[in-house]
């Protein structure tokens, strides 16, 4: 994966986010976090560099239409990494007691090869939180997803 292109999603994502909030996950310790912008990155240490990574973007406000706005984002990151020719399966929506959730696994092909990835968002107290877990294979993706999902699932609010 492009650092470059990460990072710069990262900043474009970054500069449309409001900062009050931060969310936090529960990750497994082989999964290292850095800080990029308002985002965080998770690496998994147990597997060589460059086979995944997680990312938490900074939460956003809830702008109407939940499942409008995670359209939306998905479209806008897919357009920005050069993520082409979708091969998805069937997007998931649902509701929990904090709100609505949606989860878009799919393959594409990119510049930098294939990439498996997950978007997976919920909204938060009124905040909407997105998750992306990108590998390079789909052995990784099947390996890593269940822990990237885990992740997603304990993610919660705390203040700054």
């Amino acid at each position: 994966m492009s650092k470059r292109l990460l990072f710069a999603a990262l900043a474009l994502m970054a500069a449309a986010a409001t900062a009050q909030t931060k969310v936090q996950i529960n990750a497994p310790g082989h999964w290292s976090p850095s800080q990029e912008g308002d985002a965080v990155v998770y690496t998994p240490s147990n597997q060589p560099a460059g086979t995944a990574q997680l990312l938490l973007l900074a939460p956003k406000p809830l702008a109407g239409d939940f499942y409008g706005q995670f359209e939306a984002e998905r479209a806008q990151l897919e357009q920005y990494w050069g993520l082409r020719a979708p091969a998805p399966v069937d997007p998931q929506r649902g509701t929990s007691r904090e709100g609505p959730w949606a989860a878009y696994f799919a393959s594409y092909d990119s510049d930098g090869g294939a990439r498996y990835m997950s978007f997976l968002a919920r909204a938060l107290g009124g905040q909407f939180v997105m998750l992306v877990f990108v590998a390079v294979s789909p052995d990784a993706f099947n390996a890593l997803a269940p822990q990237a999902t885990e992740m997603f699932k304990s993610a919660r609010l705390a203040s700054r």
